[in-house]
């Protein structure tokens, strides 16, 4: 897709020289987040395996969900890890630190292999479950907050920024054995009252660190001579570099604008530049080459997850109507659809 000689993007480039790209951010938040110490790792693979024995077989998984039921758990099933979903690990964690008490009766009364049954009565390994529950609930959240069909490249930034940040506060909290931004964590050790290993809290402090390195490595810090874009009528001129003479003067009348800057406040930053665009084309055109490419392949995968849903999909000529009515943000009037179509009385 990305090859320097015969890929998409230097095939693009033979045509438009100018063209821009880069990595989806999404993509590059699930491979930050698969980076984890060998010891944490090794709690992840054995939660998994711990899963996929009871998940595996359907005889265990109806005996518990029998015994969730008679113990009145909140839920009854455990959950399946997918590598290739990027949710997944989070879920499965929380699902199984949420029924850990069940599991654990479950392998008291059932067959199981004895290495997983003891890590339930471990310490250690159970809040090293609680904290990777935790940490991946953030990234969860994280996840998500980047997906949608309005996400620009200014809000991908502001929001790794704002995790790197938080990785930072909570490393510092952790140094000082605050534990309240790890709500599991946090309960799991105030409910057994022990003090935490040293090598546990090493191990949290080296993956909060790694985290925090990675998203710097795959997310560089945001160019500031694009935030004209974003604070047209607060930026300094004389501070932004890039613009030609003609585009400064533009931007400066922009700025000094008081019915442009009540449009700013009210309409989202690519309609501004646009609304902008018949007076300013030449700034109005660099800002939306900025504003307009997706940071995401997020609508790609939910087309792709509409075609593969579609009973047509085999059928390609035929999708373009579903296609669109998944995609689209327009809620459609049903009622007013089928006030138009004759319907076939009863025989």
């Amino acid at each position: 897709m990305s090859g320097k000689i015969c890929g998409l993007i230097a095939r693009i480039r033979n045509i438009i020289p100018s063209v821009t790209w880069h990595h989806c951010c999404i993509h590059r938040e699930a491979i930050v987040s698969k980076k984890i110490p060998t010891k944490l790792k090794e709690v992840l693979d054995e939660a998994v395996k711990i899963v996929n024995f009871i998940k595996a077989k359907s005889l265990n998984s109806r005996l518990f969900e029998q015994l969730c039921k008679d113990m009145d758990s909140e839920h009854y099933q455990l959950l399946l890890h997918s590598e290739i979903r990027w949710l997944s690990r989070g879920k499965v964690l929380s699902r199984l630190f949420e029924l850990r008490h069940e599991v654990r009766l479950f392998f008291i009364e059932h067959k199981s292999p004895f290495t997983l049954s003891e890590r339930l009565n471990d310490f250690s390994w159970l809040a090293s479950l609680a904290y990777l529950s935790d940490i991946f609930a953030h990234l969860n959240v994280l996840n998500l907050s980047l997906q949608g069909s309005h996400v620009t490249i200014f809000k991908v930034e502001d929001k790794i920024e704002a995790m790197i940040k938080k990785l930072e506060q909570w490393n510092y909290r952790l140094s000082k054995k605050n534990y309240d931004s790890f709500q599991n964590f946090n309960n799991f050790l105030e409910l057994t009252k022990k003090e935490l290993s040293g090598e546990v809290s090493k191990n949290i402090k080296q993956h909060i660190e790694d985290l925090q390195r990675s998203f710097r490595d795959y997310f560089l810090v945001s160019d500031t001579n694009r935030n004209w874009i974003r604070h047209p009528f607060e930026i300094d001129i004389t501070q932004i570099n890039g613009l030609t003479s003609l585009e400064e003067d533009n931007l400066i009348e922009i700025s000094t604008n008081g019915s442009l800057k009540l449009q700013f406040n009210q309409k989202s930053l690519e309609n501004f530049w646009l609304h902008v665009q018949k007076d300013y084309p030449v700034l109005s055109s660099k800002a939306l080459k900025v504003l307009i490419p997706f940071p995401t392949t997020y609508l790609c995968e939910k087309a792709f997850s509409a075609l593969v849903k579609n009973k047509f999909r085999n059928r390609l000529e035929n999708v373009e109507s579903e296609l669109r009515l998944k995609l689209s943000n327009i809620e459609p009037n049903i009622e007013k659809l089928m006030s138009e179509m004759q319907y076939h009385p009863s025989h």
